[in-house]
């Protein structure tokens, strides 16, 4: 299911239908495009049906705004849905043409479905939440191992992506760049718990990198082979 949030924070939602199965807006199209192929992901690679594992129902929001109306620069799953954002300026396009953008948000569902595996959303337990996210994203969209490589402004970040899987240094020189994470324990950053959860979006790079070594020397079909899903 499509919803249009018509430039709110979820305050003003109507329902996204035609009457005569023609879409005219790209950023539904892209949402239940990208949402139906990692729900495909997930129902024939880990046998799971939706979110909650029994076809329950998915809803992705499009045109999402900041709280006081501002474009937001953000994808994000509140425990029922997911809320797309058309971009500002760390994003050049919608969130929702990203499908790993999707993959990671559906796979914040499917945790939560899941008692959130036992993940606290802080440290490092939240970084894992996040790394999970992540890793299922780059399943689902395995064209490389970028998060957000469609959607971000290169010229925010030179990168290209939000985040890197293989490089979480993602092309920055120091802890203090906002889009540079720690790829191994010896650069794990003590955060406190009022800074991103206690550094659940930074320090998701670790597990992040450990995936990557991994997934890399057995291929990414192998993993899809026996990862269960959350």
């Amino acid at each position: 299911m499509c919803i249009n949030s018509n430039n709110t924070a979820l305050d003003n939602v109507t329902h996204v239908t035609s009457p005569n199965n023609v879409w005219n807006s790209p950023k539904s199209a892209s949402a239940m495009h990208n949402g139906g192929l990692a729900y495909e992901y997930f129902r024939n690679t880990h046998n799971r049906n939706s979110l909650n594992g029994q076809g329950g129902t998915i809803i992705s929001v499009i045109n999402v705004t900041e709280d006081d109306g501002t474009q937001m620069d953000n994808a994000f799953w509140n425990g029922q849905l997911m809320a797309y954002g058309n971009g500002n300026q760390l994003c050049d396009r919608p969130l929702a043409a990203g499908l790993d953008v999707a993959g990671h948000e559906m796979t914040h569902g499917v945790i939560e479905n899941n008692g959130a595996g036992g993940l606290e959303y802080m440290g490092q337990s939240g970084a894992l939440n996040e790394s999970f996210a992540d890793i299922f994203g780059c399943m689902i969209d395995r064209d490389d191992w970028l998060v957000g490589e469609d959607i971000i402004n290169n010229a925010v970040i030179p990168s290209g992506a939000l985040r890197s899987m293989s490089n979480p240094h993602n092309g920055a020189s120091s802890p203090s760049t906002f889009y540079w994470q720690p790829e191994n324990m010896s650069e794990y950053q003590n955060l406190s718990s009022n800074q991103d959860n206690g550094g659940v979006h930074i320090n998701s790079g670790i597990p992040n990198k450990a995936f990557y070594l991994y997934a890399t020397a057995v291929t990414k079909i192998k993993p899809s082979a026996f990862i269960t899903a959350p």
